[in-house]
């Protein structure tokens, strides 16, 4: 699950990936990491873009706090735009060479169906969807 795009003021592709392919979260359990690691499709480039997390409205999905995490340990707050369900972060400045990791904290709600789900991420005008999986502790 990639895309390449151009987006924002950085004038090179990239393409943008889940970090982690196993997602899985337990209703009422603790909080999860769902993250993307945004790779250059060429040498790379340094811009500012918009980026924008959100989850299905009645997965049983939430944020736990409200912020956006980089690989480097910088935190970003959300834009006055956002919602319980889609946090919109604006002028995140992105070096594409770096490899960069961007990520959100997930929980499910108790009464959350094990049905698969997705946090998506827009990088600009990339969309990236990372699979979430639901899992009851009984679940195998």
């Amino acid at each position: 699950m990639s895309a390449i795009g151009l987006t924002g003021d950085i004038e090179h592709p990239f393409t943008v990936e889940p970090s982690s392919e196993d997602v899985t979260v337990t209703p009422g359990g603790g909080a999860v990491r769902a993250g993307v690691r945004i790779t250059p499709a060429d040498e790379g480039g340094i811009g500012e873009v918009r980026i924008v997390v959100g989850v299905i409205a009645d997965s049983g999905l939430s944020f736990t706090r409200h912020e956006l995490s980089s690989g480097t340990g910088v935190s970003y707050q959300p834009g006055a735009d956002s919602r319980a369900d889609v946090l919109s972060f604006d002028g995140i400045e992105l070096d594409t060479s770096a490899n960069p990791e961007l990520s959100v904290e997930i929980t499910a709600d108790a009464e959350a169906s094990e049905e698969p789900t997705t946090v998506t991420f827009v990088v600009g005008a990339v969309t990236c969807a990372v699979p979430v999986r639901i899992q009851g502790p009984d679940s195998e």
